[in-house]
C-alpha cells in the first residue's frame, strides 16, 4: 500500500510518531482492517467507529486508508482543544467546506447551512480523537446525517474505548453505528514479521532482539515501537560504527 502523496490534505497523509525518517508504510492486520472498514462505510455513507487504545495506529491506519480519497471530500473534526462542542464542530465544518459569507451565529440558520451544503459533494466526515467530544458532538454528528437523506456524508469515528462506550450508551448512536472496528496490539509473530519492513535499522537484526524490545516495551505498539527507533537511530548517529546488539538496545530503552 503506496501513501507518498505530498499534496494530500494533511489529515489523508499518515506520519508515523516523531516524523520517523526512513519508516515505510507496512500493510499491518490492523491497518487492512480498517482499510476494509472505511471502503465500506464509504460505500454504504454510513457511519462507522474504529477505536482502541493509545499508541496501536487507529488515526495512523485511518489517513492511510482515507489517502485515495479526494482531500477536498475529507472533513476532518480534530481540535487541538480537550472536550469541543458542537459549535467548536460547525464552524470546523463552515471552514472545510469553504461556505464563504458570514458564519450563521445561531444553530439553527447555520444546521440549514449544513444540511443544504454536505449532500452536494460525497463527504466523509472524520471525528479523530473522538473520545475528547463531548455527548452532544455526537448527536449532532448524528442529526447530520440522519437529515442528509439526499446525499448522506460517510461518517467515520476514531478514538479511545470512551468514545466507543459513549456511542454504545444511547441506543440512537448505537442503533446507526454500521461497522464497529476495534484495533488490537500486534501480536509477537506479527511484530516479528513488521518490524523488520517498517524501518531498514530492523533489518537482519536477531529476532530474539526484536522479541526482547517488544516483551519489555513497545508491547505490540506501534508508537512505542516508532519510539524506539528513533532512539536506536539517534545511538547510531553518536556512534556510527555501532551496531544494533543488546548494549545498544539497552541504551535506547533506558532513554523510553
Amino acid at each position: 500500500m503506496t501513501v507518498t502523496d505530498p499534496a494530500r490534505d494533511v489529515f489523508c497523509s499518515p506520519r508515523f510518531y516523531l516524523d520517523l525518517p526512513d519508516a515505510q508504510v507496512v500493510a499491518t492486520d490492523a491497518l487492512l482492517r480498517i482499510q476494509d472498514t472505511i471502503r465500506e462505510t464509504l460505500e454504504a455513507r454510513a457511519m462507522s467507529v474504529v477505536y482502541g487504545e493509545a499508541g496501536l495506529g487507529k488515526s495512523f491506519a485511518t489517513r492511510a486508508a482515507l489517502s485515495q480519497v479526494d482531500p477536498d471530500l475529507v472533513l476532518s473534526l480534530e481540535f487541538a482543544r480537550s472536550r469541543p462542542g458542537p459549535k467548536d464542530l460547525r464552524a470546523e465544518l463552515f471552514t472545510q467546506m469553504r461556505l464563504g459569507g458570514k458564519m450563521p451565529g445561531t444553530p439553527t440558520p447555520f444546521d440549514r447551512l449544513l444540511l443544504t451544503a454536505l449532500p452536494r459533494r460525497p463527504y466523509v466526515i472524520v471525528c479523530d480523537e473522538a473520545q475528547q467530544y463531548r455527548r452532544q458532538c455526537f448527536e449532532f454528528v448524528r442529526n447530520l446525517w440522519d437529515n442528509c437523506s439526499a446525499g448522506r456524508p460517510a461518517v467515520v469515528f476514531v478514538g479511545g474505548h470512551e468514545a466507543f462506550e459513549t456511542l454504545q450508551s444511547d441506543p440512537a448512536l448505537a442503533s446507526r453505528i454500521y461497522i464497529r472496528q476495534e484495533v488490537l496490539a500486534m501480536s509477537e509473530e506479527e511484530v516479528l514479521r513488521v518490524v523488520p519492513l517498517v524501518h531498514p535499522v530492523w533489518a537482519g537484526v536477531d529476532a530474539q532482539l526484536i522479541r526482547h524490545i517488544d516483551t519489555v516495551m513497545a508491547d505490540g505498539s506501534m508508537r512505542q515501537w516508532a519510539k524506539i527507533t528513533y532512539h536506536v537511530l539517534e545511538g547510531l548517529r553518536r556512534d556510527p560504527g555501532g551496531q544494533v546488539d543488546r548494549r545498544l538496545l539497552n541504551w535506547a530503552l533506558d532513554r523510553c
